[in-house]
C-alpha cells in the first residue's frame, strides 16, 4: 500500500517540476523584462526633458503609450518642482522648490519627477500567488532629474 503512495506522491512532484516550475520561472522572468523596459522608457524621458527644457504634447503621449505599451498597465504622474532662491538676510540664499501644475516649459535648474506605478498585478504575480501564495511586489518606480 505504502508503494502506490510513494508513487501518487512521486507523480505530483515530478508534475510540480516539470510542468509548474518552469511556468512560473519564464512568467517570471517576462515580469522582469517588463519593468525593465519601463524604467528604460523613464530614463529615456527624463533624459529628454533635462535636455530640451520642454514637454510637448506629443512627447507625452509617446511616453504614456511607451510605458503601457510594455504589458503591464501603469499610472503615470508627472511633477514639477520649480527652482526658487531666496534671500534668508544674511548675505546668503536659500533655495527651496514648489511644486507646479505646468508642465510644459521648464527653467534650468527646475526638478522632474516621473512616478510610474502599476494598476493591476501582471500575469506572473497572480501566478505566483495562486501556488505560492506569494505576491512579488507591483511596478512602483520614481525617478528625477534636473534640467540642465
Amino acid at each position: 500500500m505504502s508503494d502506490f503512495i510513494n508513487k501518487i506522491i512521486g507523480l505530483f512532484m515530478v508534475f510540480i517540476l516539470l510542468v509548474l516550475a518552469p511556468l512560473i520561472i519564464n512568467s517570471l522572468s517576462t515580469s522582469l523584462t517588463m519593468k525593465r523596459a519601463v524604467l528604460n522608457e523613464m530614463t529615456n524621458f527624463i533624459d529628454k526633458v533635462t535636455d530640451t527644457g520642454r514637454i510637448t504634447d506629443a512627447q507625452r503621449t509617446d511616453f504614456y503609450l511607451g510605458c503601457s505599451s510594455h504589458g503591464v498597465t501603469v499610472d503615470v504622474r508627472i511633477k514639477r518642482y520649480i527652482r526658487v532662491v531666496n534671500s534668508d538676510g544674511a548675505g546668503s540664499t536659500v533655495t527651496t522648490y514648489v511644486l507646479s501644475d505646468a508642465i510644459a516649459n521648464w527653467n534650468q535648474g527646475d526638478i522632474i519627477e516621473v512616478e510610474v506605478e502599476a494598476i493591476d498585478y501582471t500575469s506572473a504575480q497572480k501566478l505566483m500567488w495562486y501556488f505560492n501564495r506569494f505576491f512579488p511586489p507591483k511596478i512602483d518606480f520614481q525617478l528625477a532629474g534636473m534640467i540642465r
